[in-house]
């Protein structure tokens, strides 16, 4: 006959790996970063990191649609990409706000890249001189 205390523990498994299994944890966000990796290949070694960082950012507002970026979209047409309506303008607004670089709703995403690289580079020298 099998003690009691085996039974228990026999048990308490049992309801562990039922519980696991029946009880999933909650749906994680999107990973954007990992979504707009494929932006990188299309830049040079030194504008990568700004890219994807850029692509991810713009992911939060466009959604899965970030996928059919390339380097030559311009802001307006990244903006039609949303499901709620935004405008190229309030892109503008925000990388103004985000990285102090003027931009219009022509400006391409490989030209933001670089405009947001070089900002980025004039702002990390001034911390160091």
């Amino acid at each position: 006959m099998l003690s009691p205390v085996y039974l228990v523990l026999g048990g308490i498994l049992l309801l562990v790996t039922l519980g696991r299994v029946v009880v999933r944890g909650g749906a994680k966000g999107t990973d954007w970063a990992l979504e707009t990796a494929f932006i990188r290949l299309d830049f040079p070694p030194e504008y990568r990191a700004v890219a994807q960082q850029l692509a991810a950012g713009l992911a939060e507002v466009v959604g899965i649609k970030i996928k059919q970026l390339t380097p030559d979209h311009n802001l307006a047409q990244i903006a039609e990409w949303a499901d709620d309506r935004i405008y190229a303008k309030d892109l503008i607004t925000l990388f103004v706000v985000a990285f102090d670089v003027r931009c219009d709703a022509n400006t391409t995403f490989r030209a933001l890249v670089e405009k947001v690289a070089e900002k980025k580079a004039l702002d990390g020298n001034k911390g160091t001189a």
